[in-house]
């Protein structure tokens, strides 16, 4: 019995020892800057393959800086860990020494949906104004120079336009110009149904498979969004400008849209959660929040778009 309680310390020493490597890392691309220079600011996230980090979010953390742009992040992976890379350009508009704090990212460890956390290191630059020297005198503007005419070129150059002018001339009434008798055929606009697109996105969506990377909040953020985009072109609600609440009230008044009041209301609750109580869900209701988003949209496409679909098939 002392031998297996000791076989189980170490087991257990060892876990503590070796935990999960993640390292994050940020830098500017110089210590030294002028007032509103583009400032090059790097979040380098490396950790091993079963760690997977979300997305951080430090607008909050940045004070007395504007962010400028923020990069599409950039993802690189080898075989025994994986990096990613956010890139913001930032910029600031009076001079003085800046130290930008830490950066906390959050992580979870594959099999765990315990949420731990890492700190970057701070980076710090200067940002000043240019320097005047006090004992130079003041210079006087330089004159403009004279360009003398030269006559020739000028009457080629016009020979020139003259002859371009003629030639698109010559194109335009061969080509181009409308026959006596030849009828305009304008080009058909395809109008591609809102189910049809909302259908579209949610699959694209799907192969992303953000939420099995850790991304939660943006897994749960598009995905409402695309139903709301759906709904406010299929039942023009400004649904993308409004509450759940008033989302739901608005939807009730349609007679076409009553049969999926309850699921649009367990959709957007669940989603609202994360968004906004930072609530975890697990795998089944990530799953779920597919199957409902789809379930919505199927089941509130026009009887007289399934009817056209229908003959086109026959």
């Amino acid at each position: 019995m002392v031998r297996n309680f000791s076989l189980f310390f170490l087991i257990l020493l060892a876990v503590e020892v070796f935990p999960q490597n993640i390292f994050v890392e940020a830098s500017v691309d110089t210590t030294d800057y002028l007032i509103g220079d583009r400032i090059n600011y790097l979040l380098k996230i490396t950790a091993d393959k079963n760690v997977y980090p979300l997305r951080p979010y430090f607008r909050d953390s940045l004070k007395n800086i504007d962010i400028l742009q923020e990069l599409d992040p950039i993802t690189l992976e080898t075989e025994t860990e994986k990096s990613y890379e956010y890139k913001y350009i930032l910029s600031r508009f009076d001079s003085a020494d800046v130290t930008l704090p830490a950066i906390k990212v959050e992580y979870r460890i594959e099999g765990d949906t315990t949420l731990q956390s890492s700190l970057s290191n701070s980076v710090s630059f200067t940002v000043h104004t240019l320097k005047i020297s006090q004992e130079e005198d003041i210079k006087d503007i330089k004159s403009p120079v004279r360009i003398p005419l030269n006559w020739w070129m000028i009457a080629l150059w016009i020979l020139i336009g003259l002859i371009l002018i003629g030639v698109l001339i010559f194109l335009y009434k061969k080509y181009f110009r409308k026959k006596p008798g030849e009828k305009v055929v304008q080009p058909k606009k395809v109008k591609v149904p809102a189910y049809v697109a909302a259908l579209s996105k949610l699959d694209k969506l799907n192969s992303e498979q953000l939420w099995q990377k850790g991304f939660l909040k943006d897994y749960h953020s598009r995905i409402t969004e695309i139903i709301r985009e759906y709904f406010e072109k299929r039942f023009n609600l400004p649904a993308l400008e409004m509450t759940t609440t008033e989302s739901l009230q608005m939807l009730s008044k349609r007679p076409d849209a009553t049969n999926v009041i309850d699921i649009t209301s367990r959709f957007l609750s669940n989603a609202d959660l994360v968004k906004f109580a930072k609530y975890q869900p697990l795998a089944p209701v990530n799953e779920e929040m597919m199957k409902q988003a789809r379930e919505i949209v199927n089941t509130t496409i026009p009887k007289q778009q399934i009817t056209e679909e229908v003959k086109d098939v026959r």
